[in-house]
């Protein structure tokens, strides 16, 4: 998937995992909205993450990922992100 290459659009990608899960603040959250709102290829993104995580609820709904698993997953996205970038 393509992307912009602007700072902004890097970090909003580094932190749109902890906004779709609800984890941010309300004003790291409004940021995000904002800058989603404006740039198509991060709303792409995010759009289409919201949609994996929606698929893998549905198909590993018997039991929850331990948190370890979780928070390697995160990482290795970050990382993948940040070698596109």
């Amino acid at each position: 998937m393509g992307g912009c290459d602007e700072p902004e659009c890097r970090q909003i990608l580094r932190e749109v995992e902890r906004y779709l899960d609800g984890e941010l603040d309300p004003e790291a959250g409004v940021r995000i909205e904002r800058h989603l709102s404006e740039c198509d290829p991060c709303m792409r993104r995010a759009s289409f993450r919201r949609h994996l995580k929606v698929v893998i609820a549905e198909r590993c709904s018997e039991r929850e990922a331990p948190s370890e698993l979780a928070e390697r997953i995160r990482a290795l996205i970050d990382r993948l992100e940040t070698a596109d970038d």
